[in-house]
């Protein structure tokens, strides 16, 4: 499990350190809520800090300890130890009414002799209605135009119809640097282990079919540049 999460988090982008605020574009009024939540949760903060956030005046009633440590009582669907480091991780959604249109996923991290777990990795994933189950954006490519990897936001533009590139699917934002040493990070190929990162789905010339795209910050050129793309079928589910 842990090497699918670190998996995830490089997916994600582990390449810059500054938190920007994306723009959601033709979001909804609840979608642009919940991103404006999201951004409150910083890297680094700790479990119970993370708590005050997420529960204000009542976060101690949701605090617990756990070998000497302190979590939340929400159990982690996933708790584990390495060499480098112990994690769990918490996902938060609508548990009263199953609504998972949109859900947040929070990974915590800690050195194995050290107390306090801290916030390493946050993502934001919103779902649609539709047979992909995901958000997709309104945007299409251009006929005869192909997506490069490396391409900047604004190259990334002009080969799509319309202007910007409207609603992403995921935001991701890490920081392994709270916990782990330069040396670690790089013993574990996590680079800085600093980043964020956006994907998108993309519809295509081809009705039934979608081009999903991940884009990662440029910590050398200051910008999202394109970092990978798929092609999936316009009625196949997305995790």
């Amino acid at each position: 499990m842990l090497k699918g999460m670190l998996k995830y988090a490089v997916l994600v982008s582990l390449m810059t350190s500054t938190l920007v605020i994306n723009p959601v574009e033709a979001a909804t009024k609840q979608e642009k809520q919940v991103t404006t939540a999201f951004t409150k949760y910083k890297t680094g903060m700790t479990i119970t800090e993370f708590a005050k956030q997420r529960y204000g005046k009542t976060y101690k009633n949701q605090l617990t300890k756990k070998n000497g440590r302190t979590v939340l009582k929400e159990k982690s669907p996933k708790q584990d130890t390495s060499e480098q480091m112990d994690f769990l991780y918490y996902m938060i959604y609508d548990k009263k009414t199953g609504d998972s249109k949109n859900y947040m996923t929070f990974f915590f991290t800690v050195k194995p002799k050290e107390k306090v777990y801290r916030l390493a990795l946050k993502s934001l994933d919103f779902r649609g209605e539709n047979p992909m189950g995901v958000r997709q954006s309104d945007k299409q490519l251009k006929r005869g135009k192909q997506i490069k990897n490396g391409m900047a936001e604004q190259q990334l533009d002009k080969v799509l119809i319309g202007e910007g590139l409207g609603d992403w699917m995921t935001w991701s934002v890490a920081d392994f640097s709270h916990t782990l040493s330069k040396r670690d990070m790089e013993r574990m190929g996590l680079g800085q282990g600093k980043g964020r990162g956006k994907v998108y789905l993309f519809r295509t010339n081809h009705p039934n079919e979608r081009l999903r795209i991940e884009m990662a910050f440029d910590l050398d050129k200051k910008n999202y540049r394109v970092s990978g793309a798929e092609t999936f079928s316009s009625d196949q589910e997305l995790d």
